[in-house]
């Protein structure tokens, strides 16, 4: 373990100097390291600028590793962090663009766990507007390949019902299990943490030690995310397998996927993050097939925000929020206030296998100060095709097996709610679901039929 082990050094005299350091940390490149970054010399010069200056005027130096004064890069073998000392510090990398030349400055997150090395040139150099407008384009598409597969699994249950004397919809028992889809849809990654909600994961999954398949694509492929996403899991002593999708270079083939999301895992555990490039990256490799074939076996389908919506028919999304991208960091940097709030809501199509729009994060409010559950009750009034939304609040998650839907509250508070827009009227309808033990059959619950103990706002 390394502690602090930089590879260059920039020391302050009457002007600062780059030197040779050990050269001991691996880092992609010639990068220099800038202690008491967030500090001013004695010659007056800051120097973050300084070091800023040195990038810029050096071909040879990539770019620089700021450290503040009381923060630490912690290295160990191939993995970096940034530590706090007191709370604010933290590390930084300034690099330059290598089109434009152009020089920024990127603060790390202070996280709990390391991330690869060769991660740190990736967080500072983003695609940002271009990536924005790339998906911008896409907003439009249709991602559904899996919409037939509710109606039989419902076609399923009211045969074998129908075969053993039962009602439809009766619990039945035909001495044969059958595979029947299982989804997890939480309000927000972090809920996927909670007691509650982690617990029906595992408990849907059947085994003590499921196999999880992480597919981060959402949060491109990010080792942080992969880290916090994974928490739980990892305590239980899982077997974890990623699956990178997001860049091409890091695709595997088709076959190896399969092996993996439809033959391997018992759980597939996708990231929050951007749905519409996961959607995206999902139809140009295949995986959206598998996905669909993985449904159709019994995996357990779970995620948080992103790895929510995507089951659904259609999605409630921030994916065209300027910092919703891989290199947040930066994009939070570099722009002022007023970029960074100036977004709009949009809806994607979603794979198809829930009949719904998904409305994550349905209790809170978004970077635009608009609250989500507002925004998508207007989209239901605007559109006015028989759809409903299912809104899950952040620590809530809508669960789903087979023909039958629950709501799992992570926190004792938080819920479910389905809305759905009177078209006579222009309003809309919102019934907040009492979380309870007892699934009720899914069309009952999307049709505001049958349900006990609501809540109706208008």
């Amino acid at each position: 373990k390394l502690f602090i082990a930089c590879y260059e050094f920039l020391f302050c005299s009457q002007d600062y100097v780059k030197i040779s350091g050990l050269g001991i940390i691996p880092t992609p490149g010639n990068i220099m390291a800038v202690p008491h970054f967030d500090r001013t010399g004695s010659n007056t010069r800051s120097r973050s600028e300084a070091a800023e200056e040195m990038v810029a005027c050096n071909s040879d130096v990539p770019a620089a590793i700021g450290i503040d004064n009381n923060a630490a890069l912690v290295v160990e073998g191939d993995k970096v962090m940034a530590v706090s000392g007191d709370g604010e510090a933290t590390v930084h990398i300034v690099s330059k663009d290598e089109d434009t030349n152009e020089i920024s400055t990127t603060p790390l997150n202070r996280t709990d766990e390391p991330i690869p090395i060769e991660e740190l040139m990736d967080i500072a150099n983003p695609a940002t507007a271009e990536h924005l407008d790339a998906l911008e384009d896409h907003v439009e598409t249709n991602f559904a390949v899996a919409e037939d597969l509710l109606p039989r699994v419902r076609a399923n249950s009211i045969a074998s019902s129908a075969a053993d004397g039962h009602v439809a919809g009766d619990d039945c028992d035909d001495g044969e299990e059958q595979p029947t889809i299982k989804i997890v849809a939480a309000g927000r990654m972090k809920a996927l943490q909670l007691p509650p909600v982690f617990e029906k994961v595992i408990e849907l999954s059947g085994k003590d030690q499921p196999r999880i398949a992480y597919i981060g694509t959402a949060s491109f492929d990010r080792t942080d995310k992969f880290n916090i996403c994974t928490k739980a899991f990892r305590s239980l002593e899982c077997e974890i397998i990623r699956l990178d999708v997001s860049e091409p270079e890091t695709v595997p083939s088709m076959e190896e996927m399969r092996r993996l999301v439809v033959d391997w895992a018992d759980v597939l555990l996708c990231s929050g993050g951007n749905t519409l490039h996961a959607l995206l990256r999902w139809k140009e490799t295949g995986l959206d097939l598998l996905l669909k074939e993985a449904a159709e076996k019994g995996k357990v389908m779970c995620g948080g925000s992103a790895g929510a919506g995507c089951w659904f028919n259609s999605i409630h999304s921030d994916s065209l929020r300027p910092d919703n991208m891989k290199n947040s960091e930066y994009v939070q940097n570099e722009l002022d206030d007023n970029e960074l709030t100036d977004w709009d809501y949009v809806k994607i199509s979603g794979l198809g296998i829930l009949p719904a729009m998904a409305v994550p994060h349905f209790d809170a409010t978004g970077t635009n100060d608009v609250a989500r559950s507002s925004h998508a009750e207007q989209v239901l009034v605007d559109e006015q095709d028989g759809m409903p939304a299912i809104g899950i609040d952040e620590n809530a998650a809508f669960v789903v097996e087979g023909d039958r839907a629950m709501v799992v509250s992570g926190d004792g508070e938080a819920t479910c709610h389905v809305v759905v827009a009177d078209g006579k009227t222009g309003e809309t309808v919102t019934a907040s679901l009492t979380p309870a033990n007892a699934p009720m059959l899914l069309e009952d619950m999307v049709a505001m039929h049958g349900i006990n103990n609501i809540e109706c706002e208008k």
